[in-house]
């Protein structure tokens, strides 16, 4: 009897086990519209960031302030007054770098508040959807090629896009 009881609970933790396991696995299961949407999103985060990047290398090029050989020697250290000094920075170069990081940390901060609301609200389930790609894209080679083939796709329609809006100008 103690035997049969054995054997019984025994099967029993093992039909958990099993239920357990296919449960956690349905759950961590990522769909293409999942990493479409995830696709969209990255996208979307990398071309504001580029032209976040765009933006400042107008901004120079178009400064009578200031080069671009010098603006990237004085933006590492515009907080370092005593090095700024060493280098000879002039007022005009400090009041262009001071106003430039300024309107690029609003455009950064844009970008990010955007970036947080679309991996909560577009992507899906508070943000879960979000953590779960991304965690998946570093630990699963398939999802990680499911992934890349949809991002290449989200890529060349947006180009085409971009190449439709600029003949339309």
């Amino acid at each position: 009897m103690k035997m049969m009881r054995s054997i019984v609970k025994g099967m029993l933790v093992s039909v958990f086990a099993l239920v357990f396991i296919n449960v956690n696995a349905q759950e961590e299961e990522i769909t293409d519209d999942e990493l479409m949407r995830y696709a969209k999103v990255m996208d979307t985060v990398q071309y504001l960031s580029g032209n976040i990047k765009n933006f400042i290398s107008e901004s120079v090029s178009n400064s009578e302030d200031i080069t671009g050989a010098r603006y990237n020697e004085l933006y590492k250290i515009i907080e370092n007054e005593e090095k700024l000094n060493e280098l000879s920075a002039t007022e005009a170069e400090i009041k262009f770098i001071t106003s430039l990081n300024s309107k690029t940390d609003s455009m950064k901060n844009a970008v990010n508040d955007l970036f947080k609301s679309m991996a909560v609200d577009y992507i899906g389930d508070g943000g879960r959807v979000y953590n779960k790609i991304k965690k998946a894209l570093k630990s699963d080679a398939d999802v990680k090629q499911r992934y890349d083939a949809i991002l290449e796709k989200v890529k060349e329609e947006n180009s085409e896009v971009e190449e439709n809006s600029e003949e339309g100008l």
